[in-house]
């Protein structure tokens, strides 16, 4: 059954469109990155000593594998997103809700805010394939939005600007202050709030005196 199915993913080019939404969404946002200094910024970590984030690196790369590559040996990527890919209506949220948990578990790290950003496109572009009829099967199932998101969070904990940044953390552990390009999620929410003109300012309906 799996044989039949990546023959026919094969068919349709499947791996090829998946590779090439994920390197044209990725390069967007790098390039709005270098355009938007604010991007840069990073969202709060939480304070752990090298053993403790080596740890949680091996549970979301565990989280990963288990969402996109369960099965070992599949000559097609299968896992608990790809087979919820297939359950109509609810299969699509609920892996959905599954890849939120693993980018939850990333952001303690302190990623950048395009980081950040990045990992919300993977799954969103993995919901739209869940819901398109057919194609879109085959689509979410080579679509491995967990597994780009782990490779990505583990090329940012090996680059020098993390390491630079959680030196510094560690020295201003004491303080209830957010480091320095360290933005709260609270102050998060007020710049997307303002950002996106969904709120109408209420007029008065006074007359002038």
């Amino acid at each position: 059954m799996n044989y039949a199915k990546g023959k026919i993913a094969e068919k349709l080019h499947v791996p090829q469109i998946v590779e090439t939404v994920r390197v044209q969404g990725s390069a967007q946002l790098v390039s709005y990155s270098k355009r938007i200094p604010y991007l840069n910024q990073t969202l709060p970590s939480h304070p752990m000593t090298d053993r403790k984030r080596t740890k949680l690196l091996k549970k979301i790369r565990r989280l990963s594998q288990w969402l996109d590559n369960a099965v070992p040996y599949s000559p097609i990527p299968l896992g608990i997103d790809s087979i919820l890919g297939f359950v109509p209506l609810i299969g699509g949220p609920l892996s959905s809700l599954l890849a939120l948990y693993q980018v939850y578990l990333s952001t303690t790290f302190g990623i950048p805010i395009w980081l950040f950003m990045q990992m919300i496109m993977n799954i969103a572009i993995d919901l739209i394939f869940s819901v398109i009829p057919l194609l879109g099967g085959f689509l979410h199932m080579f679509y491995k939005a967990n597994t780009y998101n782990y490779e990505a969070l583990q090329d940012y904990v090996n680059t020098p600007e993390y390491l630079e940044r959680a030196q510094l953390r560690e020295r201003n552990a004491t303080s209830n202050k957010p480091s320095p390009g360290e933005v709260t999620w609270a102050q998060l929410g007020m710049d997307i709030k303002n950002m996106v003109p969904f709120t109408t300012k209420k007029t008065s309906n006074k007359k002038p005196e």
